[in-house]
């Protein structure tokens, strides 16, 4: 069996049952709260990417500012 290896930024524990957990919580939040949010996530890797998880905490930010953008389309 071979190991596949796993996206550390959008893990596929994030969907369940075809639905992803960024559109539960913009559905459950509404767009400004959900805006919010995603800029607070961005933030928190920018603030610890030196001292945490380096690049994989720099992928992640801006996973959730790409997402952040999307909500503007």
């Amino acid at each position: 069996m071979v190991d596949q290896v796993k996206d550390p930024v959008r893990p596929d524990y994030y969907v369940r049952n075809g639905i992803e957990c960024y559109e539960v919580q913009r559905a459950s939040m509404g767009l400004i709260k959900y805006q919010g949010y995603l800029e607070g996530c961005a933030q928190k890797y920018l603030w610890r990417w030196e001292n945490k998880n380096g690049k994989e905490d720099l992928q992640k930010a801006v996973e959730y500012l790409t997402t952040l953008l999307e909500t503007l389309e």
